[in-house]
């Protein structure tokens, strides 16, 4: 009876809450019903039904806050006060029955659509021919892979046929072949065409780098992108750079392979969307598992299949059901692609540009013969996209070529667009043939280092020997690159470090080419956990390049420099895995630099080419000083040059390290300048272009240097042969 009067109660003080009053027909005192007669009704019907009808949106808001104060009162059960209301009592499916009854009217349920799982939104039967559709839809963006796009195009069907358990993958592949033989491409045109045909429920592809987190401390930002690819809409989940992912997010990604989840370490939430550690203790709603359900995961390598064991096992490659190979582009397969290139380039010029151009064969052939094999359809691509701003130029100049047809063309091996008045450069950059020529005249300008410039220019021959064999099919004995400078400042060293990254580059062995100069402070993080991604991205920055590390003996101040370890250890790793486009050079004093070598026990044999930069002789600072000169308007008189040399000498012979050998004959031409500008107040008739004898300070004011024991050249050199 006490439950019954308490229900009553509660449902009273909800419609009072909505109504501001009681029901018309309840008597408060008694429990007998009453009886309305037509008279009493018509007065009281129009405005309780009106006000109800106007009510029930609040109405609804009010039950669902109910219902939620319900929630936490059963939490805190064991706190209750005796007077809070029992949940029991408030059924809210009873409580809906019992306004029903008692107004006439039921509510409306205005509840959010669950989400359509992977599983239910499968449709129920799939047509073969829908297959052979994204075969053909594929095959016609990416040409010559045949092969390779009907075995991909099988592993997406795959589990339509043999069926997927309950929390499991759709399925797991690894696609692998060649930088531009078409990986990414082939399986977003496969997304795209299955969803056409409504096999799949998105053509959504999400991309996860695994090369991005380095270190443990990136935990939260890996969980975080991981469950952004999961919980979003797309079908398809390709994982890349693994080979360089870090170990512990491999496992969590094995795990999501061979167990269709992973389960989480620590407890996580939800906040506004993004997934946030838990520091408050027990939560709703806490996520403690990620799910790879109904997705396809997609492991995309250039590496054979055994690189990928090594980075999950033989338990992930037992679960592996498709290993999809793409091959290298054959000369029908590129010749397809520089078609397809053709006519692109045609309907964008004459669609933007306004203007009918036409590409001779000629065109095509230096493409097929000038495009970087390594990067494939890629570096096609990237070309042609070159050719297309360089026209563009031409439409900036020009505002109509109706009457005036551009002809794409090619002389002394340069693409040229040419038009009736005018003539383009197709190409953005020098070919490999005028860098080379380039970076050789800036060699021969550099005074003395001869030993230096030999070693760069034996490079070319070993590197085109090998990019020979590597076309044919043959092993290629790559030799590291990597290099220790060592010497004192001014001795060139960065200078040489530039022009190694663009002949690097000429020369095919880099693909980029720029150079990256660091030190510690920007290798080296304040806090724990910071140093690995720093370094890391740093490194990312050099790829294709060279990273030049100034002072590099700095990264290692002792075994408890777990700070400097860190980003040594960091470094080490990434040469290794980027080992055919990447060159570390070190510099800095060689008695320092070989105490650094002992910081790692994989430096030493990663480094093995060791080049020493000589102090400069009097006379080639004279010759340095001639070409500062020079290069500001200047002209060192005759006569001012032997006393010059004899003073290089002399400073070089006391302490060269201190004088700073090339920039010593800088400072000294500008220190010259400043004189002469004083001569010249006293007499404006005289030649300004000139730098007298008595323009240059002979005094000698270097001090000689504390005598140190330095390790010798040949000293480093057998320490790592031994090694």
């Amino acid at each position: 009876m006490a439950d019954r009067d308490r229900r009553r109660d509660e449902k009273e003080r909800l419609w009072n809450e909505v109504l501001g009053r009681k029901r018309a027909y309840e008597n408060e005192n008694s429990g007998e019903d009453i009886v309305l007669t037509v008279e009493e009704h018509a007065k009281h019907s129009n405005e309780t039904i009106k006000s109800a009808q106007n009510a029930m949106d609040e109405l609804n808001k009010i039950l669902k806050k109910q219902q939620k104060d319900l929630e936490n009162l059963s939490i805190e059960m064991n706190q209750a006060k005796e007077n809070r209301i029992d949940p029991s009592l408030m059924d809210m499916d009873q409580l809906e029955k019992d306004l029903q009854m008692d107004f006439g009217m039921k509510q409306e349920k205005q509840e959010k659509p669950e989400p359509v799982s992977a599983a239910q939104a499968q449709p129920k039967s799939i047509d073969p021919a829908d297959f052979d559709y994204a075969v053909l839809q594929v095959n016609q963006a990416v040409p010559g892979q045949y092969d390779a796009i009907r075995q991909l195009v099988t592993a997406f069907r795959r589990p339509y046929v043999m069926g997927v358990s309950a929390g499991k993958p759709k399925n797991v592949m690894i696609v692998n072949g060649p930088s531009g033989s078409g990986k990414h491409e082939a399986i977003a045109k496969t997304a795209r065409a299955l969803y056409e045909k409504q096999v799949i429920y998105s053509d959504q592809v999400y991309t996860i780098d695994m090369s991005r987190y380095t270190s443990g401390s990136q935990e939260q930002i890996f969980l975080q992108d991981l469950y952004e690819e999961i919980s979003g809409t797309g079908n398809v989940i390709c994982f890349e750079h693994f080979e360089s992912g870090f170990p512990a997010f491999l496992r969590m990604v094995n795990s999501l392979a061979v167990d269709g989840k992973v389960i989480l370490n620590k407890r996580y939430v939800l906040s506004k969307g993004v997934l946030v550690e838990n520091q408050t203790g027990l939560v709703k709603d806490s996520v403690d598992s990620l799910s790879a359900e109904g997705k396809y995961l997609v492991f995309v390598t250039t590496e054979k299949t055994s690189k990928v064991q090594d980075a999950f096992g033989a338990s992930f490659m037992y679960h592996v059901l498709d290993t999809v190979t793409f091959q290298k582009l054959d000369d029908e397969s590129v010749r397809q692609i520089i078609d397809k290139e053709c006519t692109a380039l045609i309907r964008k010029a004459k669609d933007n540009l306004k203007a009918e151009i036409t590409v001779n064969d000629e065109i095509r052939q230096w493409v097929a013969s000038h495009y970087d094999k390594t990067q494939g359809s890629y570096a096609i691509h990237q070309l042609f996209y070159d050719f297309y701003v360089s026209l563009s130029e031409m439409a900036l100049k020009e505002n109509d070529f109706k009457d005036d047809p551009i002809t794409l063309s090619v002389r002394d091996d340069i693409p040229y667009g040419t038009c009736a008045h005018m003539e383009v450069r197709l190409s953005r950059s020098k070919n490999s043939e005028e860098e080379i020529a380039a970076v050789n005249a800036e060699l021969d300008q550099i005074v003395g280092l001869d030993m230096v410039k030999n070693y760069i220019r034996s490079l070319q021959s070993h590197i085109a020997v090998q990019q020979k064999r590597r076309e044919q099919g043959m092993k290629t004995a790559e030799v590291s690159k990597h290099m220790i400078f060592t010497g004192n400042p001014g001795t060139g060293k960065t200078t040489i470090a530039r022009l190694i990254s663009r002949y690097m580059k000429a020369i095919g062995a880099l693909s980029q080419g720029q150079l990256v100069e660091v030190t510690r402070a920007d290798l080296v993080a304040q806090y724990v956990g910071q140093t690995a991604p720093l370094t890391m991205s740093v490194i990312k920055s050099a790829i294709g390049g060279v990273l030049f590390i100034d002072e590099a003996y700095s990264l290692y101040r002792g075994k408890d420099d777990s700070f400097g370890l860190e980003a040594i250890d960091t470094l080490v790793k990434a040469m290794e895995d980027n080992r055919e486009d990447l060159i570390v050079i070190l510099a800095g004093y060689k008695k320092e630099m070989a105490g650094f070598l002992e910081a790692n026990s994989g430096l030493k044999s990663r480094f093995p080419n060791l080049i020493n930069f000589d102090d400069y002789t009097g006379l080639e600072l004279r010759k340095i000083a001639e070409i500062q000169a020079k290069s500001k308007g200047y002209v060192i008189d005759q006569a001012a040059l032997e006393p010059l040399e004899k003073y290089f000498d002399e400073v070089q012979s006391i302490n060269s390290a201190e004088a700073g050998n090339g920039r010593l004959a800088r400072n000294v031409v500008e220190d010259a300048i400043l004189r002469q500008s004083e001569r010249l107040i006293k007499d404006p008739n005289a030649d300004m272009t000139i730098l007298f004898k008595e323009d240059f300070d002979f005094t000698v004011k270097i001090k000689a240097p504390e005598k140190k024991d330095s390790p010798s050249l040949e000293d480093m050199l057998k320490s790592l042969q031994n090694n």
